[in-house]
């Protein structure tokens, strides 16, 4: 299964020697975490997008485009196989899904400058699906977001009980506000990150749900990014990268590659 383990303790290394408490990277396969969430309705998410590597699941995306999909800029492969249109990772041939290779994966240029900022990439599809009620684009959030706005993330990784969950898992967490996203983070903090999370109701995404949606007010406002080793921890939100600074980008590319 594709990890972020060696990524991971590099990482670390660099978090300690600025002295700033360490959040882990969310991008294994196999800690991946939708805390205190439940399971979707079937294809409610139909913009989710799951991402394989020699047949394994390692992080999620979000359609945007027929042809192109969003995901955490850590995340990156050589090659993916895509999934869309599904619901239970163990069916990926169940009604209505499509497996697509791709390819092509386009960094954001400022990824990780500074240290985890611009954490996005787009993946380029071998070619245009067809939109259905299981396959649907989402389109990009063209506004700041709200500090106390309720959004929703999904994603398919272990739950907390440490079982892998049959299907998709839906959790509603909060955003909270620039100034506390800032002061939690420290130097690591960057205006391309936005924060949600950290309630007394634990709910939280994790690592593993690294490019899923962060759907708020019916559209993509970010994407899962970062957070605490041990996530679901009140007062401790986790960080997303904040996609309406990216609109112009995201156009720009799927205009011209």
């Amino acid at each position: 299964m594709a990890t972020l383990g060696r990524p991971w303790g590099w990482l670390l290394g660099c978090l300690l020697a600025l002295g700033v408490t360490a959040p882990q990277v969310s991008g294994t396969g196999t800690g991946s975490q939708i805390i205190n969430g439940e399971d979707c309705h079937p294809y409610s998410q139909p913009w989710q997008a799951a991402l394989f590597a020699d047949n394994e699941f390692f992080c999620s995306g979000v359609l945007v485009h027929p042809q192109w999909v969003l995901s955490a800029a850590h995340c990156v492969q050589e090659a993916y196989t895509v999934g869309l249109g599904l619901h239970s990772l163990e069916a990926q041939r169940e009604p209505g899904s499509w497996m697509m290779e791709a390819t092509l994966s386009i960094q954001h240029p400022q990824y990780n400058s500074p240290f985890l900022a611009n954490d996005l990439m787009l993946i380029k599809l071998a070619r245009p699906v067809l939109q259905s009620p299981t396959i649907r684009t989402v389109r990009v959030a063209s506004r700041c977001p709200a500090a106390g706005d309720s959004c929703l993330v999904s994603g398919w990784g272990l739950q907390q009980n440490g079982r892998l969950p049959g299907v998709l898992q839906c959790v509603n967490i909060t955003l909270v506000s620039e100034e506390l996203c800032r002061s939690f983070y420290g130097s690591v903090y960057h205006p391309s990150m936005l924060c949600a999370g950290g309630g007394l109701d634990h709910k939280d995404s994790c690592n593993g749900d690294s490019g899923g949606p962060l759907i708020c007010n019916g559209s993509l406002q970010g994407l899962v990014s970062f957070g605490q080793a041990q996530c679901g921890q009140p007062g401790f939100p986790s960080v997303y990268t904040n996609l309406h600074k990216f609109r112009t980008w995201i156009e720009e590319v799927i205009r011209t590659s």
